[in-house]
Parts: structure tokens; sequence; C-alpha cells
């Protein structure tokens, strides 16, 4: 799957950023997920994860 810097995508129903990418990971800045303590935190998600479910990200 092809991201960008600065996208914002839902993934897993959790609204989030695109904040860098790197070779077998990408780092999401998380923007809502119901939770407003969650809200801004960083979450690193391996590629392979993410891959093998393509089918809940939303664009």
């Amino acid at each position: 799957m092809d991201f960008k810097v600065g996208e914002s995508l839902t993934f897993e129903s959790i609204r989030v950023k695109v904040v860098e990418i790197k070779d077998k990971s990408i780092v999401f800045e998380v923007l809502s997920t119901g939770n407003e303590e969650d809200e801004g935190d960083l979450m690193e998600v391996p590629m392979s994860y993410i891959e093998a479910n393509k089918h809940k990200v939303i664009r």
C-alpha cells in the first residue's frame, strides 16, 4: 500500500494522519478514536500488519 506523509485516513475505526514512513512500519498520529485521551498520540504500526488488514483502511 502506498502512503504519503500528511495523509489522513481511517484504520481500524481510528482516524489517523501519516507522520513518518519507515522501511517496515508507518508512524501515525491519532486524530480521533472517540477517546479524547488518545488524540495526538503516536502509534507505529508494522507494514506487515497493515498489509494483512488493508481491508480496514478507509481513505
